[in-house]
């Protein structure tokens, strides 16, 4: 006989959703708790929910997403009074948003959902999994059981796990795992076998038939159809939120902007929808949250929180993060929310009405576009500083950044830029999203620092063929008694060692010559003549500062080779760390 295809007919489609069918009494009594969802009081929802006339058509009139985020934001055990009366739909885009990574299903996370759906009456579980993805239930009991057909004469002889015989003792299931796992799939079994014995003799039969593989790929696919449907886009598609454009390009329009919001969709549902980091950050100051308070009608406001919830939805398809993955979604729309901040002040130019013109007569992709655009300058100034320096050939065994400027430079230069917090006042560590203006002009003068400095040890002789290891060798048995013991730190070596190293010995009165590594004579006598006081004599600070200026063609130092020139100074005394030889080491 041949076993039957694993896909079998579906639940018919709802040809409304179920709010627009409940009572009139359930959309009030759902309508109380929107506020306090954008307040970010989602834990409290259930109680709303419980509160209504209808409790049922409450909890199931909520549109799939939210019923996730009520469900994954309360907790289990919790959640399980709002979770047993969840549709089918429902439940499936819980197990969407949780158990995916990618294109794969996360077997740890299918653990904790199973573990859920089983404590469910085995009447609800049946009509779950009827409404469910066949593919992936048989995935997911397939990946925890060995089933054995009874009729084939397949009862096996020593069971890996624990031996489950069905009810109509036509198979003989090993149940595998840890005990724990092992309950819950005997559980699983056996209620669905309660249900619908029928169902379940030909989802084992089903199930025997087909490979993971070729199960895994038609439930993705059933699932990127439904998540696209919610507005998680296809990966390259979703990237279109990150696709650059030019600045200049970005007009606001004296007419609104084509509605988003689907036909008849009910005001308040965009907001209720809309994810906690971002609802909070509409109760902020920021440029785009002023902009959207400022919005004159509750059609324009639901019209751009819907908008936002697409664009949220994209970003994180955009960057492969699933919704059930806390911190990598607020850090996704954390970026998000402060991209569109820039953008609304770029465009708006210090003016209130122009913020709020902005979200009314620009599309909310394109404000992101045009705030990610914004960054992406920056990032091509630091990646083109990383790559195309003269020292860039030493890579990746000698970086010659600064450690500060190497850490604002690897924030800067992500796919997605991030603002260094060192160059906030005061600094703090860390990265954030760009957020403002003021940020790109801080990024920028950092970058450009970084650049002085090359430019600055350039003009002061230094090669990047001094830095090759046979160079780096020599220079060590010349600068030492130990010879071949001893040995530079190539580690250490940065713009700041490579100047202080030229700047002891002219201070010292050697003449100019090739970057040669210091004696530790030549280090005690410039702390001798120049650490034994209280602070590096003035003169010495002024004959610093003309050496530089020297290395800089002879131009006035200024802007960020002054800053760079003044920190190098600053760093004789105490005296930093210099290229010289390492203490011997032992054979």
């Amino acid at each position: 006989m041949t076993a039957p295809k694993i896909r079998q007919p579906r639940l018919p489609k709802q040809t409304k959703h179920p709010k627009h069918s409940a009572p009139q009494d359930n959309v009030i009594a759902i309508s109380r708790y929107r506020d306090r969802l954008v307040r970010g009081q989602r834990s409290r929802r259930s109680d709303a929910l419980f509160a209504s006339s209808d409790p049922v058509a409450a909890i199931r009139a909520l549109p799939a997403d939210e019923f996730f985020y009520v469900i994954h934001e309360l907790g289990f055990p919790e959640a399980m009074d709002v979770f047993v009366h969840g549709t089918a739909e429902q439940v499936q885009t819980v197990l969407d948003f949780s158990i995916w990574e990618r294109d794969r299903v996360a077997m740890d996370k299918a653990d904790d959902w199973l573990a859920a759906l089983v404590e469910a009456p085995p009447e609800t579980l049946g009509k779950w999994a009827q409404g469910l993805d066949v593919e992936l239930l048989a995935l997911l009991v397939r990946h925890r059981v060995h089933i054995h057909d009874l009729s084939l004469e397949e009862e096996p002889d020593e069971p890996l796990g624990v031996l489950w015989h069905t009810p109509d003792r036509l198979f003989a299931i090993d149940v595998l795992g840890e005990p724990d796992q092992a309950r819950v799939t005997q559980r699983l079994l056996d209620s669905l076998y309660r249900y619908s014995p029928v169902m379940m003799r030909r989802l084992l039969v089903g199930m025997r038939a087909e490979s993971d593989a070729e199960m895994e790929e038609a439930a993705y696919r059933w699932r990127s159809g439904r998540m696209a449907d919610l507005g998680f886009a296809d990966f390259h598609e979703a990237l279109a939120v990150y696709q650059e454009l030019n600045p200049s390009s970005v007009r606001i329009d004296a007419a609104p902007t084509t509605s988003p919001r689907p036909r008849g969709e009910p005001l308040e549902d965009a907001r209720s929808r809309l994810p906690l980091v971002m609802a909070e950050r509409l109760e902020s100051k920021t440029p785009f949250a002023r902009a959207v308070a400022g919005l004159d009608s509750p059609e324009e406001i639901a019209d751009a929180h819907f908008a936002l919830v697409a664009l949220a939805n994209r970003a994180l398809s955009a960057d492969r993060v699933t919704p059930g993955d806390d911190e990598a979604v607020r850090k996704v729309l954390e970026r998000v929310s402060a991209t569109l901040d820039l953008a609304v002040e770029f465009l708006a130019r210090g003016k209130a009405e122009r913020e709020v013109a902005a979200v009314r007569g620009v599309p909310l992709q394109t404000l992101h576009r045009l705030g990610f655009s914004l960054t992406g300058k920056v990032r091509r100034l630091a990646l083109a500083l990383i790559r195309k320096n003269p020292f860039a050939v030493l890579r990746p065994s000698i970086d010659v950044f600064e450690s500060e400027d190497a850490d604002i430079l690897a924030s800067l230069s992500r796919a997605r830029p991030l603002f260094p917090r060192i160059l906030e006042d005061p600094p703090a560590p860390g990265e954030r999203p760009f957020a403002t203006l003021a940020d790109l002009s801080a990024a920028t003068s950092a970058v450009g620092r970084a650049a002085a400095a090359i430019e600055l040890i350039t003009g002061l002789g230094i090669r990047p063929s001094h830095l090759l290891p046979d160079a780096i060798e020599a220079m060590a048995s010349k600068a030492s008694q130990q010879g071949a013991k001893s040995r530079i730190n190539v580690e250490a070596i940065d713009t700041g060692v490579l100047a202080r190293t030229v700047l002891v010995s002219r201070l010292l009165g050697h003449p100019p010559a090739p970057l040669s590594a210091l004696t530790s004579e030549t280090i005690a006598a410039f702390k001798r003549n120049f650490n034994s006081g209280s602070q590096l004599p003035m003169d010495t600070s002024v004959q610093a500062l003309s050496i530089l200026t020297e290395s800089n063609h002879d131009s006035p130092l200024a802007g960020a080779h002054r800053e760079v020139a003044l920190r190098w100074v600053a760093s004789l005394f105490p005296l930093g760390a210099v290229l010289g030889p390492s203490e011997p080491t032992t054979p």
